[in-house]
């Protein structure tokens, strides 16, 4: 079996890029470097063949202290072939929590992905390298199938698409396609250090195994690639679970077939997470999320924070939040207005109808916490708020931001859905309805549930 990987070459790139229809315009991140100089190039060769134009953004990170001249450098080279480039600087705050150089890469992705329009593709460089690194990476870091399949060639960023078409080509194939064609690149010093991991995996791991095991790269390629396929089976697998299961898309109903295989557990959460585009939960907090589902009773508090991120359960159902969700603010309903404002979560409470004018007199609007009475009256009996909020289904820690409506201090709604008997007569006998309009995504889900 043959190792070696292919030649670069403008033709093989239009073959690859063939394979992406209806592209609206081909953005290429471009720091100067060998690899992005090569794409560019070839691009640029092709642009009578391709059917969308050509762009180029660069990001001036200001690390190092020649970024100033790099950005020149990539304002000539697209100058001299006239490509249009588009440079945006951006400001490292190195309080991230994860490296500068992680930093800089996030970064620098939301700075060109906000470039992007429907239809546009980023164009990136990583190459056979790069994804021989990149698994080598994951695997010291105990990755699992996701790790190990490293990077895809493609993958959504929206409102566009993140492609990635050099990833059969090695940078030795991209420096001699510069050569041959007498194009300059830049050179970052800081690709020597051998202190960073990846320069260590590129410069001190990959030569050795080369010198074992001829062809390396593809070798590594070809692990890749079994992962990459096995990734989607199990993706397949997961989303079937969700498709079932997911009643909102941050929020899991736990089935027994879940609660009784901790693998299929796992794969679905971290699927879930994947979809939702929040980060992905470290082993140890999924481990331990399971260990506590399967062993929780009633009442039993699970939360699992991690990123800004929380899973907790309730009622055999996982909650998932990225921030946190305000209360719902204590006001008095202002005469005369149809409407009261409850801030960026709780949204907006509302008497609708052709014969309101107002809300009745003395109504306000509190929560949980502040509300002077803990019952409202149905059929004639008091029902307890806690029980309410039991049998609707909604998490104790949701429930703070659920507007209560108080009229001389006694409880007369709960939400859009409860209603104290008194002054769900007033609302019949005026033709009037309240509705509430919560802007949190949770908050409208749980509207939902209780009118549906």
């Amino acid at each position: 079996m043959s190792y070696r990987l292919l030649p670069f070459t403008a033709e093989r790139l239009l073959h690859i890029l063939g394979s992406q229809p209806n592209t609206k315009t081909y953005l290429v991140g471009f720091s100067g470097g060998a690899d992005s100089t090569a794409l560019l190039y070839a691009l640029k060769q092709l642009e009578g063949e391709l059917n969308a134009p050509i762009k180029a953004v660069h990001v001036n990170h200001g690390i190092h202290a020649d970024a100033d001249l790099w950005q020149e450098h990539c304002e000539n080279f697209c100058r001299q072939h006239e490509i249009t480039l588009i440079c945006r600087s951006i400001k490292l705050a190195g309080n991230a929590g994860y490296g500068i150089e992680a930093e800089a890469r996030h970064l620098r992705y939301e700075t060109m992905a906000a470039l992007l329009e429907p239809g546009d593709y980023l164009l990136t460089a990583h190459h056979a390298d790069d994804q021989a690194e990149t698994l080598l990476l994951n695997l010291m870091r105990g990755s699992g199938v996701d790790g190990l399949s490293a990077m895809p060639q493609s993958r959504p960023m929206e409102p566009g698409v993140l492609l990635r078409p050099l990833l059969d080509f090695e940078n030795s194939a991209l420096i001699s396609y510069l050569q041959s064609n007498d194009i300059d690149w830049l050179e970052d010093p800081s690709n020597q250090l051998v202190t960073h991991d990846r320069n260590f995996i590129r410069h001190e791991i990959l030569p050795l195994l080369e010198g074992r095991w001829q062809g390396v790269n593809q070798r590594l390629l070809l692990t890749r690639n079994a992962m990459a396929e096995a990734r989607s089976l199990l993706e397949r697998l997961a989303d079937e679970y969700l498709e079932q299961y997911l009643r909102h898309p941050f929020v899991l109903q736990l089935a027994a077939e879940l609660d009784e295989d901790p693998a299929l557990f796992k794969l679905a959460i971290r699927r879930w997470l994947k979809q939702s585009a929040l980060p992905s939960i470290p082993v140890r907090s999924l481990e331990s999320l399971y260990d506590q589902v399967i062993e929780a009773v009633d009442g039993h508090k699970i939360i699992i924070q991690w990123a800004g991120c929380s899973l907790r359960l309730y009622q055999d159902q996982l909650w998932l939040q990225q921030d946190t969700i305000l209360p719902c603010p204590d006001t008095d309903w202002p005469d005369s207005q149809t409407s009261v404002d409850l801030g960026a979560d709780s949204g907006k409470l509302s008497l609708e109808g052709i014969n309101v004018y107002g809300p009745p007199s003395e109504l306000k609007v509190c929560n949980r916490q502040s509300c002077s009475d803990n019952s409202i009256k149905q059929g004639g009996h008091h029902k307890r708020l806690k029980n309410l909020f039991q049998s609707a289904g909604i998490p104790g820690w949701l429930r703070d931001s659920i507007p209560l409506c108080l009229q001389n201090d006694e409880l007369v709604a709960i939400g859009d859905w409860c209603f104290d008997d008194q002054f769900a007569l007033w609302m019949s006998e005026h033709d009037i309805k309240l509705t509430w309009q919560p802007e949190n995504s949770l908050l409208q889900f749980i509207v939902e549930q209780q009118r549906g």
